[in-house]
């Protein structure tokens, strides 16, 4: 084995632009198989305001990481089959690729025991299968994934991924075995008009303080909920990403489950905002939690931009039925920085279809037209030039955001997540850690030292250590 230094590093540099002028004329951007999203010239910054942003951090730290030798593949069958969680892959599949697959589609309740099964069998195992943040390390992390040199890619392809989409695909040799489309940085979504109910401004960079520390947005929950009609946030949970991604300490170190003193924070603030009747007590993927998206009660949902295009149906361009409140919605920062979601594509070692394999990731995470598309119809995508372009394009923005440019938001956010931390278990190991906190806020626990005791005893119990 050899070690290759993969560099994605952009220079860091004040980039002064002019302020963009205000102009009433909208141009309209068409994205090939994806629907129609028209572009507002008139754009908000990084803080909202409507100029181009000076400063975006683009700063991806060196890394480096084991490259194998490149093998020269070929298909060995003539069908190439690939698995799935939804119906994401097999569209982007059709849209930006000619290659022609079998899609089996699996719920995100049973593709791990169906993946478990084929890839112990190999009967009927897929050439190519793509699993969400939650449980994709796990496969990278075993030999039932190929390296992505073993399918003929190189490091050097990608260059302009963010680093911690590559930092969360390698293997305990630290190398690369998935590739991922997109990036998922998390901002705040916030309702314009709920904003000026209760805060009396609905411009981001007027709403953007009452977000920058946890300090103010515990205040800004208490005011908004002053009024008696409306709270910051639905769910308690809504928060618990922003904090969780400020973690500098895996769950589990030297074998032994470890809490990182930033969630002693969480513990605190979901306490508050229980106790305080800051939420409406909703759980997230709830019924009730869904319904707040619309009903025009609730000032934010934190996330990044796919909850906001899919789960909230804020784009009309892909929702059969879209928020009736699309583009009443801007975005600020979060009090910290995180990432949420992610879908990593990984060849099984059963691949008998290596150079279709290769073409469908290059076609889907590496070729700059099809992540160029995808970005234009508001998907953050794996690819910093073309991020960072955007978001110092004074003529793009969403209608569905009421014509705000987001990138600016997300783009700092992107570049400081660091995955160094993420273990192959921290999906179960969060539901534990939510599931704890539910219980210690509700009051069934009575102290922080106690939850955090009964989270050790559930993860270990739960066989996870």
């Amino acid at each position: 084995m050899k070690t290759k230094k993969i560099i994605a590093l952009m220079l860091s540099l004040a980039m002064v632009l002019g302020v963009a002028a205000c102009s009433d004329d909208t141009a309209e951007t068409t994205a090939a198989g994806a629907g129609e999203t028209t572009a507002v010239a008139e754009t908000q910054g990084a803080t909202g305001e409507t100029e181009t942003p000076e400063t975006i951090s683009q700063v991806v730290e060196v890394s480096e990481y084991n490259e194998l030798a490149i093998a020269d593949v070929a298909d060995e069958d003539d069908e190439v089959v690939v698995y799935g969680f939804n119906e994401e892959v097999k569209n982007l599949i059709e849209t930006y690729s000619d290659i022609t697959v079998r899609y089996e589609q699996q719920s995100s309740d049973t593709i791990q025991q169906v993946l478990d099964n084929v890839l112990a069998s190999g009967e009927d195992a897929p050439d190519m299968f793509a699993c969400d943040a939650d449980y994709a390390r796990k496969y990278m992390k075993s030999d039932n994934t190929l390296p992505i040199n073993d399918l003929g890619i190189a490091y050097s392809e990608l260059s302009e991924m963010y680093n911690y989409t590559l930092q969360f695909a390698t293997d305990d040799e630290n190398i690369i075995k998935g590739l991922a489309w997109q990036a998922c940085p998390c901002g705040v979504f916030y309702n314009r008009s709920v904003a000026e109910a209760t805060l009396g401004v609905s411009e981001p960079e007027d709403v953007a303080p009452y977000f920058e520390s946890w300090d103010a947005f515990l205040e800004t929950a208490r005011t908004v909920a002053e009024s008696g009609e409306y709270v910051a946030v639905s769910a308690t949970g809504d928060i618990m990403r922003a904090i969780l991604g400020s973690r500098t300490q895996a769950w589990i170190v030297d074998g032994e489950v470890t809490i990182d003193p930033v969630m002693e924070q969480y513990f605190d603030l979901a306490k508050t905002l229980h106790d305080e009747g800051l939420t409406h007590e909703t759980s997230q993927w709830q019924d009730a939690w869904t319904a707040d998206m619309s009903n025009g009660t609730v000032l934010s949902y934190w996330g990044p931009m796919w909850l906001a295009k899919f789960s909230m149906a804020l784009d009309p361009s892909v929702n059969d039925v879209p928020n009736p409140t699309s583009g009443d919605w801007g975005i600020v920062a979060a009090p910290g920085d995180s990432y949420w979601g992610g879908t990593w594509m990984m060849a099984s070692k059963y691949c008998n279809s290596k150079a279709s394999v290769a073409q469908i990731m290059r076609d889907i995470c590496i070729n700059t037209d099809s992540l160029q598309d995808m970005a234009n119809n508001g998907e953050f995508v794996n690819n910093i030039s073309i991020m960072d372009t955007l978001g110092h394009d004074a003529s793009f923005g969403l209608e569905w955001l009421g014509g705000q440019n987001p990138i600016p938001v997300l783009l700092d956010a992107a570049t400081q997540i660091d995955n160094s931390v993420i273990t192959i278990n921290d999906g179960a190991i969060n539901d534990q850690f939510n599931a704890v906190v539910e219980s210690y806020i509700q009051g069934d626990i009575a102290t922080v030292a106690e939850a955090e005791s009964a989270f050790i005893a559930a993860v270990e119990d739960a066989g996870i250590v």
